[in-house]
């Protein structure tokens, strides 16, 4: 088994902070965004939700970040730009509709201010990049896929995966990620599920974890199948098997804090695919 505990390791060093809001952290209410294969678990804001014209909303500063896309706020107008490489989106808080790409479209939603964080209509990317956008209803997963994605900017090093070719998507979702205390010690609680029809066991999935705090600043781990320790619980699952749901535990005593350097982190993404 490689690279699973630096990994989750990671994740447990920032939401030890007493900064962050419990909501941004995933658990098995939320809305699973998952771009290129790879899920949002952890934001510094709002996670995706549902509006109530049973619209998807996705934090737009990931979005900026997944195409490289410029952002300009005007705070007089209350509106807000993006633009990157053959996309183009402007829209007004609040308003329904919005410019992309030039071209003036109606909607029945709108750019949304929750708690702090700006959200926006998931459907709108997809039909500006002619992205792929799909629904899992049963699992509470939206998937954005285009090759475009993760290509420049802050998140191309999603693309630092020795075996990604070999499976992008090995349908093992992330569920949850939490605290528990066993003895005295603190350990960061994940569950995952294998929403697949294959059985697999811990020697054959691989994570990868990027979390990114500011342009000049990131953790990652799992790049290249390389790992710097091998403390996680999830090699002691022997086997994955199809629809079930799995827990595995993180000791948190090992903790590098020199590792966040600036303030705290914005967002996380994981990815499992399969070694081969």
């Amino acid at each position: 088994m490689k690279k699973k505990m630096c990994s989750l390791l990671v994740i447990s060093s920032f939401l030890l902070s007493a900064t962050f809001a419990a909501a941004g952290s995933l658990d098995e209410n939320h809305i699973k965004l998952k771009v290129n294969g790879a899920y949002l678990i952890y934001s510094k804001g709002e996670l995706p939700f549902v509006d109530k014209n049973n619209r998807t909303l996705i934090p737009l500063r990931v979005i900026a970040d997944f195409i490289n896309g410029k952002t300009t706020w005007d705070s007089k107008a209350k509106s807000v730009q993006i633009e990157a490489k053959d996309f183009k989106l402007k829209a007004v808080l609040n308003e329904k509709g919005a410019t992309i790409n030039g071209k003036k479209i109606a909607s029945d939603t709108s750019l949304t201010l929750k708690n702090g964080t700006t959200l926006v209509p998931a459907k709108w990317i997809a039909e500006g990049l002619g992205a792929s956008l799909k629904w899992d209803e049963k699992n509470k997963i939206i998937s954005l896929d285009d090759n475009r994605f993760f290509q420049a900017g802050p998140l191309e090093r999603m693309n630092n995966e020795e075996h990604k070719e070999s499976s992008m998507d090995t349908q093992i979702v992330p569920q949850s990620i939490g605290y528990q205390t066993v003895e005295g010690e603190e350990q960061l609680k994940i569950t995952l599920k294998n929403l697949s029809t294959s059985t697999y066991t811990s020697q054959q999935i691989q994570d990868h974890l990027l979390v990114y705090i500011d342009p000049n600043h990131f953790i990652e781990e799992g790049t290249n199948g390389n790992t710097n320790s091998d403390r996680s619980g999830l090699r002691l699952i022997d086997e994955i098997k199809p629809n079930k749901t799995y827990a595995y535990t993180l000791p948190v005593g090992r903790l590098d804090e020199k590792q966040l350097q600036t303030d705290v982190p914005q967002y996380a993404f994981v990815r499992y695919f399969i070694y081969r």
